[in-house]
């Protein structure tokens, strides 16, 4: 796993507040997917939030107050042809995507194990 200096790493932060509780959420990687039901492209976010262990999707609708805090983000568009264009994740959690997808997929889940090492890596509490 990739080290990386932690006062560097915190400013890669896009961070929001949720219209459910108008908590800061952080956000660690925005993706559109097609709602079906609507017939349109919507824009999600794959965030932490403070009441929450894991990762969690929130719509586009569901949040409010976007600050870029810094954007080094890594496009998908450039690593998966299938990817939207504006597909983007924090290079942390990316690099457990490419590299280790059990851990990947805990990290989003919350499983512990990996939950902590994702905050390990970051440097801080997501």
């Amino acid at each position: 796993m990739a080290q990386f200096n932690t006062w560097v790493e915190f400013k890669i932060m896009i961070r929001a507040l949720s219209k459910n509780d108008s908590d800061f959420i952080y956000i660690y990687s925005v993706y559109e997917s097609k709602n079906y039901s609507e017939n349109k492209v919507e824009t999600y976010y794959l965030a932490s939030c403070s009441n929450y262990q894991g990762l969690m999707a929130y719509r586009e609708s569901e949040v409010y107050n976007i600050e870029i805090l810094a954007d080094n983000y890594v496009s998908l568009a450039t690593v998966d042809l299938s990817a939207g264009l504006n597909n983007r994740m924090h290079p942390i959690l990316y690099d457990f995507l490419k590299n280790d997808w059990d851990a990947y997929e805990g990290i989003v889940e919350g499983q512990l194990e990996p939950w902590l090492e994702f905050q390990k890596e970051l440097g801080h509490r997501p």
